[in-house]
């Protein structure tokens, strides 16, 4: 049995999106008025890649219900015989072209659906049978559809490599001791993380050998000894010492943090993590960002920017990077993602004021050893509840 899915395409997409992907239609027909044919353009792309077929009907009206009505009736009229079943989609469009094509529709099409995304759940509304309860949203996005409905389109993702993954999962419990270590060495691995810096021109490790101010001792010594263990650096007690090759190099300039969310997520079990994520900006020229972490469960998006540098000594330029992730994060996430900050040294008063402004979850290295709790928490908060 053919069926199919009436869409009427606006700027937020998945509430478009998720419903076609947990029926699968053979078909989908996109109502779509001139200002959203960017947005018809990148749901018809997302919809092809799953091999539902789409079908456009342009230059709907957005007002004057006569004509609205008119153009539904006319869509009606050009689907007819195509799908044995048809759905009608009310989540998208403005609310007249919603209203416009519920009146005319309604006894048509064998039901109705609108996208709760706030409540993880699909609402039937009546049309031919008796009313239905409302049925929980399918996990059906991933990371690539998820930014793509949001413009950004992914070119480079960390799982794409399998040998750094390799790497990543070999570092998996250097990842946790340092994780579990953050609170107590935060000093040394900003030190650390300078140094590392400074040893590296872009993806290239130019200059492997460098020098701390003086000769560690104490807790850095014994930081530095297990580090050299574990082969991640070379240093034999002094000043002095020498990175390896650009992956550990990275690692230790900050990455270890990446993989350290990375890996609570995935233990956790969320539908799907990657780090490293590398994408353009649709419209942009080729505008490039990289997203650190990235989190989709429950069709919910978290970014996650991760810092070992040290911060809160220039409040304008804290400011400033949060507004930047703010900026770069509401455009991805879209209504109903959320973003963190997570960062290997204690944030300031001031830099938790500025970040709640920005609507930014700050996780500072007090609350790194317990990490897992925190991704549980949002992982249970997505998560559907019962209708």
């Amino acid at each position: 049995m053919a069926s199919m899915h009436i869409l009427l395409v606006s700027n937020q997409l998945l509430g478009n999106i998720i419903p076609t992907l947990m029926d699968r239609p053979d078909r989908a027909a996109l109502v779509v008025t001139e200002s959203m044919r960017p947005q018809a353009a990148r749901l018809t792309e997302i919809l092809e890649q799953q091999g539902i077929g789409v079908q456009r009907f342009d230059d709907a009206p957005e007002v004057d219900m006569p004509r609205l009505e008119e153009f539904a009736l006319d869509v009606l009229s050009r689907l007819a015989g195509q799908a044995d079943e048809l759905v009608l989609n009310l989540t998208g469009g403005t609310k007249l072209m919603a209203i416009g094509f519920l009146d005319v529709l309604r006894s048509d099409v064998d039901r109705c659906v609108y996208t709760d995304t706030a409540h993880g759940r699909l609402e039937i509304l009546p049309a031919r049978e008796p009313r239905q309860a409302p049925r929980p949203l399918g996990s059906v996005l991933d990371i690539p559809t998820y930014l793509l409905a949001q413009g950004f389109r992914v070119r480079q993702t960390g799982s794409a490599n399998d040998e750094y993954m390799d790497g990543v999962a070999d570092r998996k419990q250097l990842c946790k001791r340092l994780g579990r270590q953050a609170p107590d060495w935060g000093d040394f691995l900003g030190a650390l993380n300078n140094l590392a810096s400074r040893a590296m021109d872009g993806d290239e490790l130019v200059w492997p050998e460098q020098r701390f101010e003086s000769a560690p001792h104490g807790r850095w010594a014994k930081a530095l000894d297990w580090l050299s263990s574990e082969g991640l650096l070379d240093w034999e007690g002094g000043p002095d010492i020498a990175f390896l090759d650009p992956e550990r190099t990275r690692f230790l300039n900050g990455g270890w943090l990446e993989e350290y969310v990375y890996h609570w997520f995935v233990d956790e079990g969320a539908d799907h993590v990657d780090l490293s994520v590398t994408g353009t900006w649709e419209g942009t020229h080729g505008a490039r960002n990289e997203l650190d972490v990235v989190a989709v469960h429950a069709n919910r998006l978290l970014v996650v920017e991760c810092k070992t540098t040290r911060h809160g000594r220039d409040v304008s330029a804290d400011d400033q990077q949060f507004y930047k992730l703010d900026s770069l994060s509401q455009d991805v996430r879209g209504l109903f993602g959320h973003t963190w900050f997570v960062t290997a040294r204690h944030p300031s008063e001031e830099m938790h004021k500025r970040a709640r402004q920005h609507g930014i979850e700050v996780i500072g290295p007090g609350r790194l050893p317990t990490f897992r709790s925190e991704v549980r928490g949002w992982l249970e908060a997505v998560r559907p509840k019962p209708a």
